[in-house]
C-alpha cells in the first residue's frame, strides 16, 4: 500500500514540477506570424512525426509539422498547420498549438494546451 501511495505522490509532484517549468517553445500567438523558414532556423528541423495521423484524410491540415521536446516525464509539442495558405518557406501558418502531454492519458486534460488560428474574412 505504501508503494502505491509513494508512486502516486511521485507522479503528482512530477506533474507539478513539469507544469511549472518554462515551455521550450514560444507562444503560439508569436509563432502564428512567423514564416516556416524562420521557424526552421530558430527551432531546427521538425520531428519526424505526423500529429494528425489519427484523423481521417479530409480533416487533416494541408501541411502539418511539429517539434517535440521532452521534459522529465512529459513532452512539449509545437504543431504548425498550413491548411489554406500555400505552403512555402515564407508562408505564415494558419494555426499553431503548443501542448504539454505525458504517457498517462488520464492526466493530460490537466496540462496546458494553447492554440491560435488565423481568421479569414469573406467580403463581397
Amino acid at each position: 500500500m505504501r508503494l502505491i501511495i509513494v508512486a502516486a505522490l511521485f507522479i503528482v509532484l512530477s506533474l507539478i514540477v513539469v507544469h511549472n517549468l518554462p515551455a521550450p517553445f514560444p507562444s503560439p500567438s508569436v509563432v502564428l506570424d512567423t514564416p516556416y523558414g524562420t521557424l526552421l532556423q530558430e527551432l531546427g528541423p521538425p520531428a519526424d512525426f505526423d500529429p494528425n495521423s489519427k484523423l481521417p484524410t479530409p480533416l487533416r491540415a494541408g501541411k502539418s509539422v511539429a517539434w517535440v521536446r521532452s521534459r522529465l516525464i512529459a513532452r512539449w509539442t509545437l504543431q504548425v498547420d498550413y491548411g489554406l495558405t500555400p505552403f512555402s518557406p515564407l508562408a505564415p501558418p494558419d494555426s499553431v498549438s503548443r501542448c504539454l502531454s505525458t504517457r498517462w492519458e488520464w492526466v493530460n486534460w490537466l496540462l496546458p494546451c494553447d492554440a491560435v488560428f488565423r481568421a479569414r474574412v469573406l467580403v463581397r
